[in-house]
């Protein structure tokens, strides 16, 4: 058969969506006219079973959008729009009411369901492409793995549904602990790796990759506290000629730029005309055909060095402008000709149309910019067309500097930040200290979810004190009319309470007595 590139939503994978991820998130009896026993027929079959783990990743209440709420408990992002629940976790006031965390559950247990059939049914294909079939387990062993992932990072504690689970039908079973979820996560990687290819043609693009694998892994090592395997998984990625740095940092994230990027482990895949880019409509000004729920704080804006090209491609404030976007709106300008403030830019302008970012179209002075783009077309309207980046090899070249920082000091990791820095055109760093590794990561991967989950694992480290830092308040620009205001008050992090969110309470009660609540919730 023809590989089907992964953006196209096969038919035959909605006839698998699971019950799981409706009413009870651990079971994954498949429901409509195919179940397990009569669906893996043939070649065909098997390839559309793996595109439909995919295509839960675009989701917008899991990894499409929501697991950005949590990414807004970080010091970057001040989050607005009417869903109380990111309130809720931006200020480590999550209950085991609040919404969101119940999708993030059961989308993750959905990925998970799907990846276990594939895994279960695609070595009894009877006739197959080979090659086919090992890339095909290794993507269901990678996509069961990132499922777990998500799980790992949020919950901490949580069951463990492989295989077996699937063949017996046991699937309310209770949690593992946090060291045995980290375990399944690397056997799955591990096997993901042997199976992947290290590349693929135009037709496969966007399939997981031996890199993404590796990748993955680092991360995994680094917040395990494996420094070793970090730095040497993250190695085999950063030292292959299969996923270079992009020529330019914007690049992974410009439409067009991103279809053949290295850079670009794993992402998801969007597609206009086939899916919406949640990220794309959640991150965009409300003016502007988006949401608007995300918005940078002054502190993230100002990390950025002086000529940071990558502020730029990151960060949209009031003045800027993104191509294709013919949403106008009246200036209306009253200080127009004070100084030090954010209108001069619409001095003498009052009255007239723009399509710039006007100061009463942000809580803070910016977007986040990197998730905004338009189609050509002239219509004004948001391109599906965007990809969302998840894991890019420039994360892996911090994980690598930041494993050989804490194995071995200042310096250690040099020659992974410089690699980072100059593609951003910025001067080389000496003998840098875990605090400049901080910095980079901050500034090179800003607005991509990963923050927050740097900085609970700083903290558990010992290298930072996130009950001092989120003791701060929240801010907005300096300049009028927004004048530093407030956008979230100072807030308290207990540990370890706030390491992990509860489980949704629903899921509790499903089960019976089997799982027992996180701690202190």
């Amino acid at each position: 058969m023809k590989n089907n590139n992964i953006i196209k939503l096969i038919t035959a994978c909605s006839l698998l969506i699971f019950t799981g991820c409706i009413k009870d998130p651990l079971k994954v009896s498949p429901v409509g006219n195919y179940t397990t026993e009569n669906y893996w027929r043939n070649q065909d079959d098997a390839v559309a079973g793996i595109n439909g783990i995919y295509n839960l990743l675009f989701q917008e209440e899991g990894v499409g959008h929501g697991l950005y709420a949590f990414d807004d408990a970080s010091d970057d992002i001040s989050v607005d729009g009417d869903h109380s629940d990111y309130w809720e976790i931006e200020r480590f006031k999550p209950t085991p009411a609040t919404y969101q965390v119940y999708p993030t559950w059961t989308w993750a247990y959905a990925q998970i369901g799907r990846s276990n059939n594939a895994i279960v049914y695609i070595p009894k294909v009877p006739v197959m492409d080979e090659a086919i079939r090992s890339r095909s387990l290794g993507e269901a062993y990678f996509l069961r793995a990132h499922g777990y992932w998500q799980l790992y990072q949020i919950f901490g504690e949580v069951p463990i549904i492989v295989e077996d689970n699937l063949l017996n039908g046991n699937y309310n079973v209770p949690k593992s602990t946090v060291e045995q979820v980290a375990s399944q996560i690397e056997a799955d990687l591990l096997k993901a790796a042997d199976l992947l290819p290290e590349s693929y043609g135009s037709a496969d693009r966007g399939r997981v990759s031996k890199g993404a694998a590796w990748g993955l892994l680092s991360k995994l090592y680094l917040s395990w506290d494996k420094l070793d395997k970090a730095a040497e998984f993250g190695s085999k990625v950063i030292t292959s000629s299969n996923y270079h740095l992009s020529t330019n940092y914007s690049d992974n994230f410009t439409i067009g730029s991103q279809d053949d990027n290295n850079e670009i482990l794993f992402a998801i895949w969007n597609k206009q005309n086939y899916n919406n880019s949640p990220v794309n409509i959640y991150f965009t000004n409300r003016a502007w055909q988006g949401w608007g729920f995300h918005h940078p704080t002054q502190n993230f804006v100002d990390e950025f060095e002086a000529n940071d090209p990558r502020k730029i491609a990151t960060v949209l404030a009031v003045g800027d402008s993104i191509p294709y976007q013919t949403s106008l709106s009246e200036i209306d300008v009253k200080t127009a000709d004070s100084t030090g403030n954010a209108y001069p830019v619409f001095k003498s302008r009052a009255g007239q149309q723009t399509g710039r970012l006007l100061p009463n179209q942000s809580l803070s002075g910016y977007y986040i910019k990197k998730y905004t783009a338009y189609t050509s077309d002239g219509t004004g309207q948001l391109n599906n067309d965007l990809k969302q980046p998840i894991l890019r090899t420039a994360d892996i070249y911090l994980v690598v500097a930041e494993a050989k920082i804490r194995q071995s000091g200042a310096g250690a990791g040099d020659a992974e930040i410089n690699a980072v820095r100059t593609r951003a055109g910025l001067p080389a760093v000496s003998g840098a200290t875990i605090q400049q590794l901080m910095h980079e990561r901050r500034v090179e991967l800003g607005g991509e979810n990963i923050r927050f989950f740097d900085m609970l694992r700083w903290d558990k480290a010992g290298i930072i004190n996130l009950t001092s830092i989120f003791n701060h308040p929240k801010l907005a620009s300096p300049l009028p009319p927004y004048n530093g205001v407030v956008l979230v008050p100072a807030r308290t992090f207990s540990k370890p309470k706030n390491y992990y969110c509860p489980i949704p309470q629903k899921v509790i009660d499903e089960s019976k007595g089997i799982l027992k609540q996180n701690p202190n919730y």
